[in-house]
């Protein structure tokens, strides 16, 4: 989970040195979440798996700020949500940057069919975010995965966790839990949940198929 330290520390981050200068080491809390603001920026290609929530660098406002401020207790207009909810779009229109660009990053997105279905922020504001993952679902260096509800359990339902390969350098693996935020770089590790994740791909629903199920709950959100 983000910190209003690591809000504050975004653009200082962002102005550093390139991630091929920058060493990748295994940490927990806000040193973790700093980490992976800088490899969200660089990295090559990103595995993603959300059980619950959509994914942080695909979210729109509104869904961002009920997100956040349901998880943390946070009132409408607090100051400590203004700052999560800055930093998270700062995240998402750098991410989304990144994409337009000549040499854009390969995103692999595992999400459960019951995080596409919760109606985060009220029926506006879900349609609004549906739409923006069917925009991106049709980019050819994203892909989307949804594992159905009637698949029954699967490791992915444990927690969040994201896979990131840099140009040069090892992968890490990045966790968001309850006890904290975690990154890790052994090989091991990095290797057996992206074999993880490969296996749930193979269990979930992408391309039309994908596009065609948040279409049409984006629609039903209309009635």
């Amino acid at each position: 989970m983000q910190t209003a330290e690591g809000c504050r520390n975004y653009a200082d981050l962002m102005r550093g040195p390139g991630m091929g200068s920058v060493e990748i080491n295994d940490a927990r809390g806000p040193e973790a979440f700093n980490q992976l603001m800088r490899l969200e920026q660089e990295s090559t290609e990103i595995f993603q798996v959300q059980p619950n929530f959509l994914p942080g660098l695909l979210q729109v406002e509104g869904y961002a700020a009920s997100m956040i401020g349901g998880i943390a207790q946070l009132a409408p207009g607090a100051t400590e949500l203004t700052e999560r909810v800055g930093v998270r779009m700062q995240r998402a229109r750098a991410f989304e940057s990144r994409l337009k660009g000549t040499r854009p990053p390969r995103l692999w997105a595992v999400i459960d069919e019951a995080a596409v279905r919760r109606v985060v922020g009220g029926p506006a504001v879900m349609r609004e975010q549906l739409d923006h993952l069917v925009a991106v679902s049709k980019l050819d260096t994203i892909t989307l995965a949804i594992v159905p509800l009637g698949h029954g359990a699967y490791p992915g339902l444990t927690g969040s966790l994201e896979i990131h390969q840099v140009a040069e350098g090892p992968a890490a693996v990045f966790f968001e839990g309850v006890n904290g935020d975690e990154i890790d770089t052994d090989p091991e590790l990095v290797r057996r949940h992206r074999e993880t994740v490969e296996s749930m791909l193979t269990s979930a629903v992408t391309g039309a198929e994908a596009t065609a199920l948040l279409e049409s709950i984006s629609g039903s959100l209309s009635s």
